[in-house]
């Protein structure tokens, strides 16, 4: 791993390498932040610093961090170092940050000195904040590599080139065990390219373990390392780095319904909010640009019409597909490309110290552009391009280059598209990557097609076949395509080719329109040898196609293509879609927010905690073991937990995802990730829709009935709908979305649950359903006072007065039993911060439970409202069957808690109790 740094002086472009070597990464890092530590120290020493006293290094992806506590050899007051050496030029906040903690020590010792070294430098707006302190505080430096390498060149530690040539590129600075040195690349003055690496000492030789780390770094890009002190005549022949990297642009449709490839700008139908975004981005000089949906969305037919509109206003855009990017250096041969080709029109002319030797000699380059009057911009998009996610090199690359184009200036964009219905790479290596790159950009977040764009895909389809589909087709199509625009074309391309094969509308009404249908209609056509090939690249895509033809007959391979069932781009090979290829893979279409819910939340419950008693991870086995189950059960409870994102995928365990297990309440944690994974779903849209048709409240049978239009692809019976019904309703009721009332279901908009079911802990051995309370309120809140005031109060005994009370406030979902027994608050507590009782706060849960808030508002209307009545209010509010001496008992107690936490309520003439089972007629 190497610092990478760009800056401009009289050396040209300087990179530092720190270089060691380990017989594992550990030791690597390890070697080379000792080495960065020595290095500081003897640049502190030409400074007329000290040895430091106290220093800490840290390395990571993004380079070395080191934090340097030394003094000043003149005066000897204390100065504080902070030395950041990144890939990148380093960001203002770290300025920020650190002035921050200098200020705070001077609280202390007032004339600490002030120092950071950033490598390469500052960013624009960090070198501006710098400047700004400069102007105020005599006691505040900054270095970055410019002044780095003139202070080595006063100490003579490293020399000029003894040899240099006029296109010399990418000066490096080589700190290693056996010294510090220099080194360049070589570059040939016709394609500009680097041709060798030529590095040198202070005094004599390089030696010998040095070349061989310049050559086996990135620096060297595989090119031959010479001492320039040797070889400083020898002639060398120019090596076409670019050969090696295979260019693919994405490949557009030729009709509408061409399914496997995006939507050419020709057949290109709707998102004008989106493109109007984007030439707003264009007109404002936005240097980069996301397109962020979820597979099959149009991100890929999106990036392809912008660029049609940016070459229709003169202007230069290519598509590239990153599916065939292998390492950084293709990166800086896309941009290549580009300028030449911008070159080439007369758009713009390059710099006469052009260089494409790495990717900051490339952005130096572009920012080196000439442009002609008018300007037009150029634009470089890279597609597909989830697939770089897979290299934390090449991902780091890209983030460089859109860090790196911020304050170039001109008319240069650069555009990327990734996929974010993904799970397996969002908390892996290249995480921080990809959010360094979304923080230097404009995202897009794309939609799927509204109502009139998939009007339109249909309008055309009619008019391709020349017969009217009927409404009850057209609704059909509308409904499976889910509004994706890749699954409307080839559900489009099916009812196409039935029809002019001679079916009818009626006949197409009668079978199953689902994509999986679909694709297993691909897939039986196939004969055994192709199909093997078909998943044979599914697997390694996107794979070499030599890889492919030395397995496979080249015939066969070509037939699949000449079907387009698998792709061709640059040298590789894929499948035509990505979800075509997750279905070979997994026998599944992964249509997100539309997965069936089969394990209720008790049934998590009796799992999660094992997994969680062991650190986060469970095998499958020993959780099947422990709950006398199969493997197939833990397998099933594993990828529900999954689809909410509790779970990651491990194999054969189960895993808590780091963000849960990290969280400072894990519990709450879980809870909010299911109920914004259910906020996605379209079964909560559904339920929705049903309940606000009826007041707000649906029942079960009503909801399992609207199941089968949600899943079109499932055919089970009406028993199994229902059953699903009850799972999907008893995860709202987990996530606050819907509550109990009875036989009903209550739709809720403000996600405040009332279910207290925990999922990561063992269950309370105080079983209660959330309620009005069945009893006075004075022991309960005696007893809640004692938890608020810290008392360490054990469950009580079964069959006591406080057994009782202790399950009136669990019922109010105010406190609970901790796995070690003690009685506990649960978040958000009713208790002021003295611990004293909030009673608004207790009014609140009150309401919140099935049937407080009717009984609240019969007294906030009717303060005199008898008991037989506030208890009637809520018996009919939850769908209750209570007799009116358990009504008039209810409603008597609800009265006094009411009374307790400050709604008024009057006395009313004291009347008999209804008889224990009288009813009044």
């Amino acid at each position: 791993m190497i610092v990478r740094v760009t800056t401009t002086n009289e050396l040209g472009s300087t990179t530092l390498l720190v270089l060691a070597e380990g017989d594992t990464a550990g030791a690597v890092s390890h070697a080379r932040g000792h080495l960065f530590e020595v290095f500081v120290a003897k640049l502190l020493e030409s400074y007329g610093y000290e040895p430091p006293t106290r220093s800490t290094v840290n390395v990571s992806s993004n380079g070395i961090e080191l934090d340097v506590v030394t003094r000043a050899r003149l005066d000897g007051r204390v100065a504080v170092v902070e030395c950041k050496a990144y890939s990148q030029p380093v960001a203002a906040k770290e300025v920020t940050n650190f002035y921050g903690k200098l200020t705070l020590e001077r609280f202390n010792n007032p004339g600490t000195l002030g120092l950071i070294v950033a490598v390469p430098s500052l960013t624009a707006d960090g070198e501006q904040f710098v400047r700004s302190i400069l102007e105020k505080d005599q006691n505040f430096k900054y270095l970055h590599a410019q002044a780095i390498a003139a202070a080595l060149l006063a100490e003579r530690i490293i020399t000029p080139h003894p040899a240099p040539t006029a296109l010399d590129s990418d000066f490096a600075i080589i700190v290693t065990k056996h010294g510090t040195y220099s080194a360049v690349l070589d570059v040939d003055p016709s394609s500009r390219l680097p041709t060798r690496v030529v590095a040198w000492s202070a005094q004599g030789n390089v030696p010998e373990p040095v070349l061989e780390l310049i050559s086996t770094s990135p620096y060297a890009q595989g090119l031959p390392v010479h001492d320039a002190r040797i070889n400083a005549v020898e002639a060398v022949e120019v090596q076409e780095t670019a050969d090696a990297v295979v260019l693919a642009t994405v490949v557009s449709s030729k009709s509408d319904f061409q399914y496997q490839l995006p939507a050419g700008p020709k057949y290109f139908v709707g998102r004008k909010v989106s493109l109007d975004k984007l030439a707003g981005y264009v007109a404002t000089g936005t240097r980069v640009v996301i397109l962020n949906a979820q597979s099959g969305w149009g991100k890929s037919s999106l990036a392809l019409k912008f660029a049609a509109s940016i070459e229709s206003d003169g202007g230069l855009a290519i598509v590239m597909d990153t599916r065939t990017a292998a390492s950084s250096r293709y990166v800086v041969e896309v941009l290549r490309r580009a300028c030449d080709d911008a070159s080439r029109r007369g758009l713009l002319t390059l710099p006469s110290n052009a260089s494409w030797a790495s990717l900051p000699s490339a952005i130096a380059t572009i920012r080196g552009l000439e442009w002609a009057t008018p300007a037009h911009p150029v634009l470089v998009f890279f597609d597909q391009f989830e697939n770089v996610f897979r290299s934390p090199e090449l991902t780091q690359a890209f983030r460089d280059l859109a860090l790196g184009m911020q304050d170039v200036p001109g008319h240069f964009m650069i555009g990327f598209a990734w996929k974010t219905d993904l799970v397996g790479w969002i908390e892996g290596h290249p995480y921080q990557f990809r959010e360094d790159i979304r923080s230097a950009a404009e995202t897009i977040v794309i939609d799927p097609f509204g109502s009139g764009e998939v009007s339109t895909i249909i309008d055309r389809l009619e008019r391709s076949v020349k017969i009217k589909l009927g409404r009850d087709l057209r609704s059909r199509l509308r409904e499976y395509s889910q509004g994706l625009p890749w699954l409307l074309k080839k559900l489009a391309d099916h009812v196409l080719h039935e029809l002019e094969g001679g079916s009818s509308p009626e006949q197409l009404l009668a079978e199953s329109l689902n994509i999986q249908g679909l694709f297993d209609l691909d897939l039986a056509q196939l004969d055994p040898e192709s199909l093997e090939i078909l998943k044979h690249v599914a697997r390694y895509a996107p794979i070499p196609a030599g890889e492919v033809t030395d397995r496979y007959a080249p015939e066969a391979v070509q037939a699949l293509v000449d079907r387009r069932l698998i792709v061709q781009i640059g040298d590789r090979l894929d499948t035509y879609w990505d979800t075509f290829r997750d279905y070979l893979n997994t026998g599944r279409v992964p249509l997100e927010d539309s997965y069936i819910l089969r394990s209720a939340p008790n049934q998590i419950a009796r799992m999660l905690p094992l997994v969680m008693k062991n650190g986060g991870m469970a095998t499958v086995s020993s959780l099947a073991t422990q709950l006398a189950t199969s493997d197939n059960v833990i397998f099933n409870l594993s990828r529900e937990l999954r689809l909410f994102g509790v779970t990651q995928y491990e194999p054969l365990t189960v895993t808590i995802s780091e963000s849960i297990m990290n969280a400072p309440d894990p519990e709450a944690a879980v809870r909010l990730k299911i109920t914004a994974a259910l906020r996605r779903h379209r079964a909560l849209s559904t339920f929705s829709e049903i309940a606000q048709k009826n007041d707000g409240y649906a029942t079960s049978e009503e909801f399992a009935h609207a199941l089968p239009s949600v899943f079109p692809a499932v055919s089970v019976t009406g028993g199994t709908w229902l059953g699903y019904a009850r799972v999907f309703l008893s995860w709202f009721e987990y996530a606050g979305l819907a509550s109990r009332r009875g036989g009903h279901w209550a739709l809720q908009g403000d996600a405040e649950s009332t279910n207290r079911q925990r999922l990561l802990s063992q269950r309370s051995p105080v079983r209660s359903r959330p309620g009005v309370p069945q009893e006075a309120p004075r022991r309960p809140l005696a007893m809640l006072a004692r938890i608020g005031a810290g008392e360490k109060l054990r469950l009580p005994s079964n069959g006591t007065n406080d057994r009782d009370a202790f399950r009136t406030l669990a019922a109010l979902g105010v406190a609970t039993v901790s796995d070690d027994g003690w009685l506990v608050p649960v978040p958000p507590t009713v208790f002021d911060s003295d611990g004293s009782l909030d009673r608004g706060a207790l009014l609140k849960r009150l309401e919140q439970v099935p049937g407080g808030s009717e009984g609240i508002a019969l007294l906030r209307e009717s303060p005199e409202a008898a008991p037989l009545a506030v208890g009637s209010a809520i018996r009919d509010a939850i769908g209750a069957k209570w007799t009116d001496s358990s009504t008039h008992g209810v409603g008597g107690y609800f009265r006094a808690w009411a009374k307790e936490l400050g709604i008024r309520v009057e006395s009313v003439p004291r009347q008999k109790k209804p008889e224990r089972g009288q009813s009044i007629s």
